[in-house]
């Protein structure tokens, strides 16, 4: 990565350069926006992780909330797979 010095911008002094592909610098312009920040703040956020702290966007709180269902579903066919097997082994016996 290469790092460059700039004016100063809101006390920042140091700008850094990454390349990316079209379609990567899509799809970060594109969370950005959804976000409501700036590319720039948008990729900060992110480095610093300080988007842990701060209002996500809806567009990526339902993603999250979409990993955790589907734990939660692959958690219940899992408790269903072993109560059907025990309850088998009960009539069985």
């Amino acid at each position: 990565m290469n790092v460059a010095m700039t004016r100063a911008t809101a006390g920042r002094t140091t700008r850094l350069t990454a390349l990316v592909s079209e379609t990567e610098a899509a799809l970060i312009a594109k969370r950005a926006e959804a976000a409501g920040l700036s590319v720039s703040t948008y990729l900060r956020d992110r480095a610093l992780d300080a988007s842990a702290n701060a209002d996500i966007g809806d567009l990526e709180a339902l993603r999250q909330v979409d990993a955790v269902v589907a734990r939660m579903e692959a958690d219940l066919d899992q408790a269903t797979t072993a109560l059907s097997a025990a309850l088998a082994r009960m009539d069985a016996a």
